[in-house]
């Protein structure tokens, strides 16, 4: 089903889609605050698998349409399609559009010049023209290599599992599994990534970065990233991505793991999906993890969510093992050794 935001001027631009490619459209005319809407109304549509934005009836600015856009990223994992007809390709909004990750952009103005754009943006893959150009040497480059001054430890464990879920989508478990096993290896242990999250990302992340492959694992800085938990050897640690806990029944991952981390962070509406999935844990063993929390929240979420819980800060990169390195520390304090 397509969302569609629109004005009245644009109420039927996509009644072709229904015809041609099925597409139920459920519209919504009028004039629309984005980020309200993000905030109070989206929740009610989480179904749906497409967002069709008629800029003309968003009341933001360019830079607050971005932030709106931006929040409603880390909410909701729908793809987003903003029609924006005569806007021009060196437009800065179109630039902060594509740089937040916002690809299927119309711009034409002639209706059928606009169909065609709308036909790619709803095609299986979505509009390319605004896909990133792959620049495999260049990101390979400009990974982080291991400092000669970083201190080395002795793990003394092998094979014991990291489970790392989080109690809604986008608050970071992707990027903190990452983060955490390139730590380990490059602190003196051995520690691979395991995916076991529903939205696949790693698939996306060897499309982009080109690895080379040994046996069943791609080889990423070192570190070996398995699609399925056939390992090609012994670890200190395997490191599994296990994306949001499941409402219905824990993942046996979780469930069976060494060591399971809960990540959630501190917005108002995260708040009581948080404390539900600590409920959800018990009565297993689960260290909650706040990421992207405000110093003033922090003794809120002590007294709401687990008096135990330990904070990370925000680290955007994937390949950034220094920003929560103390953290790491602490949490695998039992098994290692100085």
């Amino acid at each position: 089903m397509i969302l569609y935001l629109t004005s009245n001027a644009n109420i039927n631009l996509l009644d072709f889609l229904e015809d041609e490619q099925e597409l139920p459209v459920k519209k919504l005319t009028g004039q629309f605050s984005l980020l309200s809407f993000v905030v109070k109304d989206m929740r009610h549509f989480a179904h749906v698998h497409y967002v069709a934005l008629d800029r003309t009836a968003v009341t933001e600015s360019d830079e607050e349409l971005i932030q709106a856009l931006l929040s409603y990223l880390t909410m909701y994992d729908m793809r987003v399609i903003m029609v924006a007809e005569g806007l021009p390709t060196n437009s800065p909004c179109l630039h902060q559009l594509t740089q937040a990750g916002i690809l299927n952009v119309v711009t034409a103005t002639k209706i059928e010049a606009i169909r065609a754009e709308l036909r790619e943006c709803f095609s299986e893959n979505g509009m390319q023209r605004y896909q990133p150009a792959p620049q495999v040497l260049a990101i390979q480059e400009g990974l982080p290599t291991p400092s000669i001054n970083e201190e080395l430890y002795r793990f003394d464990c092998t094979n014991v599992t990291i489970a790392i879920a989080g109690c809604d989508r986008r608050v970071g478990v992707t990027t903190t599994t990452f983060n955490l096993a390139l730590w380990i290896n490059i602190h003196g242990g051995t520690a691979c990534y395991l995916e076991e999250n529903t939205s696949k990302h790693l698939a996306h992340i060897i499309q982009l970065f080109q690895p080379d492959k040994k046996e069943n694992a791609y080889v990423i800085e070192n570190i070996d990233f398995y699609l399925t938990p056939e390992l090609n050897h012994t670890y200190n640690f395997i490191v599994v991505d296990c994306g949001t806990l499941s409402e219905r029944a824990l993942q046996e991952t979780f469930v069976h793991a060494d060591v399971r981390l809960l990540c959630g962070s501190a917005m108002p509406y995260d708040l009581p999906v948080f404390y539900r999935a600590m409920e959800r844990c018990k009565p297993l063993s689960v260290q909650a993890l706040g990421l992207f929390v405000p110093d003033d929240l922090k003794p809120y979420l002590v007294q709401t969510i687990n008096q135990d819980i330990l904070f990370g800060n925000s680290s955007h990169d994937l390949f950034d093992p220094k920003t929560n390195g103390l953290l790491y520390k602490q949490l695998l304090q039992t098994y290692l050794k100085l």
